[in-house]
């Protein structure tokens, strides 16, 4: 198994990624959504993890090597 490396806090839809299924990287979000626009656009909200971190994110202290933070 790979190791974790990346911790993802606001993925969203994984728009700022090359890789969306980046096998060093933790995706979370606090909601999982599917939406196919009018336009033909697609929005996949699917986190590896569901939470919300303005009430604390389930992982132990140091866990991650870099950890990126992009809200919308």
């Amino acid at each position: 198994m790979t190791e974790k490396l990346v911790l993802d806090m606001t993925a969203g839809s994984r728009m700022m990624w090359f890789d969306k299924n980046n096998p060093l990287a933790t995706f979370v979000d606090k909601r999982q959504m599917h939406e196919e626009l009018p336009t033909g656009h697609v929005i996949d909200i699917n986190p590896d993890v569901v939470a919300d971190w303005t009430f604390g994110l389930p992982f132990e202290d140091e866990s991650y090597h870099l950890v990126l933070f992009a809200p919308p």
